[in-house]
Formats: structure tokens, sequence, C-alpha cells
């Protein structure tokens, strides 16, 4: 027994020995050669033996570059410029619009004439983005900065390369809302260029309620005249579906429920518009056109016609005159050349009694950048009244008492009305002027200084000092009209005229 432990013994511990560890089993099948290793070998071998020379001595000797290494098998490729993150679901990629067959690739070529190329040049622009919008909210003289973001770069993007869309590309915009649609196209008036009344069409469709509409530096330029527009707001007024008469076959067929929820009349597009910017027009803007649109959207509230020229019916008469052997000479227009200078307010004085009578619901009025004819305001008169107080610091007299104007009668709900210049002088040329300030005039401006742009140069000294007069001589015009204006309110118990004159807010 004690024989046979012992061989056990022996055997068992002799057998571990004779057979491979781990590690040997694994160093041996590093050496063995499979078909896979011996050609990735190879491969690696030719890349290796591959001659390379310097590209100085590439280009002197004509030698080819040589070839990058092939990519491994089953390794994706990186693509160049690829989207960051997972790969769209395959049902956006699958997606097509309802007019997906309408829209048609360009290649970046516009299909439109490039007609209009020099009215487009000399366009005036707003000068700021979105100023209707800013101006309503009361951001206009703030530091706010340029909007950025996905949207606005997208908005710019298509005000500027509006050219690309085609007519047949129209019916896919009423899949964008219509208050981006109406934003895009404060972004043509600043970025974009000119457009027609399809246009004006297409991006104002829908059945939504239309009441804002910003046509700022868009409106009277090019194709998208005012005349148009007035016959495009006319048509939107008048626009009737009449339904045909149709006889019914027997006295005893009632009406469909369809036939009664549908009206017969459809409503009309521009007709409930109460918010409406025309400003920035070119100088040849027509007022007998504007006089004419103010009767197919009497519903305004809010009307911007900054930096619109001087009231007249005959712009093209201010220098002629009307000679007679029998009689002087008499002018053949309603102004004349020096009208502002002789302070001749009385065809303008006229008209925007015209406009106040079409416009009575007028509350908020934007005049920026006119302030040649604003003082035409407090001439409006209907008549004398002696029981309003007069105000000699404003500039009335006994012979030019105040006088009760539309500011009582058809614009008695009007609160707010923006008269700045549209222009601001440096600080230098306010502070040397030398006609004395009311202490509160002082204080303000002192506030407002840094909206003031910074002092020029001492070789400009006088210039910037005249220039800093005449802002002042307009601006004390300016204030003593809202002066006028608001003695008349309140002789009639009515709210005071919020004047902005940009640099400040009150009712003076």
């Amino acid at each position: 027994s004690s024989g046979t432990a012992t061989s056990s013994r022996r055997h068992g511990a002799a057998g571990p020995s004779d057979s491979p560890s781990v590690n040997e089993r694994l160093s041996a099948l590093r050496q063995v050669e499979t078909p896979e290793g011996l050609q990735k070998k190879r491969d690696l071998a030719d890349s290796v033996n591959q001659p390379s020379v310097p590209p100085e001595l590439r280009e002197i000797l004509g030698v080819l570059e040589s070839e990058p290494p092939k990519p491994k098998p089953g390794v994706r490729l990186r693509e160049m410029r690829r989207t960051p993150g997972p790969a769209p679901p395959k049902s956006w990629l699958g997606y097509r619009s309802e007019w997906w067959s309408t829209l048609v690739m360009r290649e970046g070529r516009a299909r439109r004439k490039g007609n209009g190329l020099k009215s487009d040049a000399e366009r005036q622009r707003p000068k700021e983005l979105l100023r209707f919008s800013l101006l309503l909210d009361g951001k206009l003289d703030t530091d706010a900065g340029q909007p950025s973001g996905l949207l606005h770069l997208t908005l710019r993007r298509l005000a500027e390369q509006w050219d690309l869309f085609d007519e047949a590309d129209f019916p896919a915009l009423v899949d964008i809302p219509l208050r981006l649609r109406l934003r895009l196209l404060s972004y043509m008036g600043y970025y974009g260029p000119l457009i027609d009344t399809t246009d004006l069409q297409a991006l104002t469709s829908g059945d939504e309620t239309l009441t804002h509409l910003d046509l700022a530096g868009l409106a009277g330029h090019g194709p998208l005249t005012t005349k148009r527009l007035v016959k495009l707001f006319e048509a939107s007024a008048t626009m009737t579906s009449m339904a045909p008469d149709a006889v019914a076959e027997s006295w005893d067929a009632e009406e469909t429920l369809e036939s009664i929820l549908t009206p017969s009349l459809t409503a009309p597009r521009f007709n409930t518009l109460t918010h409406l910017s025309l400003s920035n027009p070119p100088p040849t803007a027509s007022w007998r056109d504007l006089l004419a649109l103010s009767k197919s959207v009497s519903r305004l509230t809010h009307l911007s016609i900054a930096y619109w020229p001087r009231p007249t019916l005959t712009p093209n008469l201010t220098t002629a005159t009307v000679s007679s052997r029998h009689s002087p000479d008499v002018r053949a227009g309603g102004s004349h050349y020096y009208s502002t200078l002789d302070n001749d307010y009385a065809e303008a004085a006229a008209l925007l009694r015209q406009l106040s009578n079409n416009l009575l619901c007028i509350t908020w009025l934007d005049l920026e950048g006119c302030a040649d004819w604003v003082p035409a305001l407090g001439t409006l008169n209907a008549g004398a009244h002696s029981d309003i107080p007069h105000d000699d610091a404003s500039g009335w007299s006994p012979a030019n008492s105040p006088v009760i104007t539309i500011f009582a009668h058809t614009w008695k709900n009007l609160t707010y009305i923006r008269c700045a210049q549209g222009w601001l002088p440096s600080l230098t040329g306010l502070r040397e002027t030398d006609r004395s300030l009311a202490p509160d005039f002082k204080t303000l401006l002192a506030r407002q200084a840094h909206h003031f742009p910074p002092p020029l140069s001492s070789d400009l000294y006088e210039v910037d000092k005249r220039r800093g007069q005449m802002w002042l001589d307009v601006e004390q015009r300016l204030i003593a009209t809202g002066h006028r204006i608001n003695n008349i309110r309140r002789a009639r118990s009515c709210r005071p005229v919020t004047m902005d004159f940009s640099w400040c807010q009150r009712a003076v």
C-alpha cells in the first residue's frame, strides 16, 4: 500500500511539469501565422517601403505624391463637417411637405430680373432693426443691442436672399406662422431687397387676424408704391364672395347646417389693421395717396409716418408761380420754397386735418424726422376760443392766441406723439450754445448725455457749435408746439399728450 501511494504522488507531481503553462500557450498563439496576420504584415511592409520624397524635391523631379495608407476594413470613415449628434431618425428623412413639389432648386441663381437695383441702393432704410416694435414696447432709446439667436440669423438670411423665392414658392409660406412672416417683413425693410404687392400678399395671407403691419423702408419704394397699397387695401375692404341665386327644388327643402354657418361675406384682410408703420418712404412720397390709404384703414390706433416729407398736394410746384399782366404773381402750389422759414403751415395743417378725420381711433403717433412740419399740429385752428389760457413761455401772444384744434375733437384720444428730430448733436456743441436753457432742460440733457455722439476734433468746433444751435432752435419749436397742444387739451378737460423727444418723454 505504501508503494502504491508513493507512486501516485510521483505521477501527480510530474503531471503539471509536462503540460505547458498559460503564458507559454499565449506566446505560442502569438507566433502562429494566420492568413490574416500575414496579409496585415505585407500591407504594413508595403506602406513602409513606399518611397517618400520631400515636397521641394518632388516638384523638381516630377515624382508623384505617395498615396496615403488604405483604411482598415470595417472602420467607419469620418465625414468632413458632419453635423454633430446622432443621425436623424428615418421619419424625418422620409417627411415631405405638402408643397415639396412646388419648391424649385436654383443653385444660387435668382430667377427674378435684377430691375430696380438703383432704387434699392438709394432706398432709405430704418436706422434700427425692428424699430416699430421697439418703439411700441418703449425700448427704442435703450441700450438693448442687436437681436441674436437662431431666429434672428434665419430671418436675416431669408431677407437677404429673398430674390431666390419665386411666385411658385409663395404657397409654401402658409406653413410659417403669421407672426414670423410679419417679423420677416420687418427684416425685409432693414436687410432685404424691394418687394411688390404679390410678395406682401404672400407674407400676410392666411386665416389669422392681421392687426400689425410694419412696412418701414418698403412702402413707396420700387414696385410697392403707396398708390398700389391703396388699391390693395381698397380691394381688401370691398372683397366679397357673392353666392349665386339658386332656385330651391322644393319649398320644404331645409337649409343645411353648413350653409347656415358659412358666411356670405369674406372677411377683409387689411381692414382689421390697428398698428401700421409707413416710415422711411422716398422723398417723393405722395400725401394724396396717404390720405386715400387712410380711408381704408380707419381702425388704426398706432400709426408711424416717420421721415415723411412736408404735407403738400403739389410737391412739384414749390418754386412755380402764376404770372399775369394785370395782377401780382401768385404761387402755383399750396406751399412755396420758403414756407418753413416763413412759418407758413396752412396747407400742411389742412392735410393733417383731413388725415385726422379719416383716422378717428388714433391714440399713438410717430412723427420722428418730421420736425420741419410738426409745428403745423399747433396751427390746426377750428375757430378762436377765448377761454383757453395764454402761455407766453411757449411763444403765444394775444394776437396769436391758442385755438381749438383737432386734438380736442377728432384726435381727443391721442396720448402719445414722438416728435424727435432723428439726430443728435455732439454734447460739446450743445454746451457751448449761446441760448440760455431752462434748468429742467439742462438737467435732462446732463442725465441723457450718454445718448449724444462723442465730441468732434477742435478743428470742427465752430461747425459743431452751429449744429448744436440749430438743433436747439428746432427742439424749442417742438416743445412750444407741445405746449400749445396740451394747453388746448387741458382747457377742454382732455388728457395731455406725452411728447417724446427721444431724450425725454413728458407732457409739456
